[in-house]
């Protein structure tokens, strides 16, 4: 305890590790399965729970959507990749701030999905108002029965993970074709009763199309594998994160141009910054102005100094992210 407390110390940007026997196969049995996707979720709770708020949490839950979102396009039969769901959503946004979701297909739609469910506040009264806007209406109107009979008892009653799965089925059982609504309404039930603020997408990235059909105690080993893989996915994916968050912020002083610190952490917050709508005229979600050139040349300053990449490739229509 001493050799953790003076590495905390001396490490500001410290985040627990994952034990490596957290990661071990102890066979496929019920209570191995319970054991590794409860421990996993400790581990990331641990994370989660940053008093020194060294995580980028909002860019850690938008990386994750993106990968819950493949994984459900994948579901529908399609094959979108991370970059093209990335593409769909981020470029269909620069054109029009206001235009309607549709524009973006079918992989920005998803996205939008899961981005949405991640930002829900669950601490906050309009929960399940905000859930409904990430499911079809006729999904929608069966949520509240079917979330007080998943969550029976209270939000911290009974198994988390069991109860993410009774809402997964409940809803695919309904609906069979509504994979991603079962699969976000699961992630939203489980972070609800782990006492989290946010959803963390993990199921969504994990359950397969033959296990989200299954029924009872084969659909919650299922997801406890899932949870259990997600979780320590999350958990890697945070410690990557903080180390290039921490990079970035080392930076910002050298940084000269104007609203600089503003743009930093946008980049904190999302999986992809397009300088043309998200910097200029003004930097997303503020009210400082930045023109164009300049928007530009922070970026490549940022690629030079090895904080952010160029995520596309192209020689126009460019975003960059953390590196």
């Amino acid at each position: 305890m001493r050799k953790l407390a003076a590495s905390t110390k001396t490490h500001p940007a410290y985040l627990p590790p994952l034990p490596s026997w957290v990661t071990q196969n102890y066979g496929n049995t019920p209570e191995t399965e319970a054991f590794l996707s409860g421990a996993s979720l400790a581990m990331l709770h641990m994370v989660l729970v940053d008093p020194a708020e060294i995580l980028p949490a909002e860019l850690l839950r938008n990386r994750l959507a993106l990968r819950a979102a493949e994984a459900c396009l994948k579901l529908e039969g399609r094959r979108e990749s991370e970059a093209d769901i990335r593409d769909a959503y981020y470029l269909a946004r620069a054109g029009d701030a206001t235009r309607a979701t549709s524009a973006m297909g079918p992989a920005g739609e998803m996205y939008v999905r899961w981005r949405k469910a991640r930002a829900i506040g669950l601490k906050q009264r309009d929960w399940l108002k905000r859930l409904k806007s990430c499911v079809p209406d006729h999904v929608a109107e069966e949520l509240p029965e079917w979330i007080d009979a998943a969550m029976a008892g209270g939000p911290v009653a009974g198994d988390p993970v069991a109860q993410a799965a009774k809402m997964t089925g409940l809803v695919i059982t309904a609906f069979p074709r509504e994979e991603a609504s079962a699969l976000i309404c699961g992630d939203l039930v489980l972070a609800r009763a782990l006492g989290w603020s946010h959803p963390v997408p993990l199921i969504g990235k994990h359950l397969k199309r033959r296990e989200l059909r299954a029924a009872g105690d084969e659909l919650s080993l299922a997801c406890h594998r899932a949870v259990a893989k997600g979780a320590q996915d999350a958990v890697r994916l945070s410690h990557d994160l903080t180390r290039r968050a921490e990079r970035l912020r080392n930076v910002t002083p050298k940084l000269r141009a104007k609203g600089s610190d503003a743009a930093v952490a946008l980049f904190l917050c999302e999986e992809a910054v397009m300088p043309s709508a998200m910097l200029s005229p003004k930097i997303k979600g503020t009210n400082i102005p930045m023109t164009d050139r300049a928007a530009r040349r922070l970026c490549d300053r940022l690629v030079e100094l090895g904080v952010v990449k160029e995520l596309t490739g192209r020689s126009t229509f460019r975003l960059y992210g953390v590196a």
